[in-house]
């Protein structure tokens, strides 16, 4: 498939969600993270961008590239400053036109499909300019996503 799906078209997003009734949401982003993985893989440019506490990581994606992001431990702001793109998150599915700006919550984790192509930049309070040490500060290892869930919930019971 080498042509770019329009944002009103819901094929793609319905073959490659497959049948989501009796799934959670995290298995199907990781079901299609795997499915994506075994696909050939593109080599998006990515941009480091610092300021004092802050870290920007901008990532350009060309026109009909489909991405799962990593899960991220904190609340940070995302902008998408170029394009367009269809995100599948955990509160459904929305189209989105540069220029946006939204926040995302810990443990947020993506489908996107870009119908143009685009540039989105995630933000995140960071004293670091180590790129390894501030994934480990920013990410959550796909290995540990089950258990970084699980205690998201427990503090938000506790929060309640």
């Amino acid at each position: 498939m080498n042509e770019i799906i329009a944002p009103d078209s819901t094929e793609l997003l319905a073959q490659i969600l497959g049948d989501i009734q009796n799934k959670a949401y995290i298995d199907v982003v990781c079901d299609v993270q795997q499915q994506v993985g075994e696909l050939p893989q593109l080599e998006l440019p990515v941009f480091h961008h610092f300021a004092p506490n802050v870290y920007m990581r901008q990532m350009d994606a060309p026109a009909g590239a489909l991405v799962v992001s990593k899960m991220h431990r904190t609340e940070h702001m995302n902008i998408l400053i170029k394009g367009a793109v269809t995100v599948v998150t955990e509160n459904g599915i929305e189209y989105l036109k540069a220029p946006v700006v939204l926040k995302s919550a810990a443990g947020t984790k993506r489908i996107g499909y870009f119908h143009e192509d685009s540039s989105w930049i995630t933000v995140h309070p960071t004293e670091s300019k180590d790129l390894d040490e501030i994934e480990r500060q920013v990410i959550v290892p796909d290995n540990q996503i089950k258990s970084f869930l699980n205690a998201l919930e427990i503090k938000a019971k506790e929060i309640e």
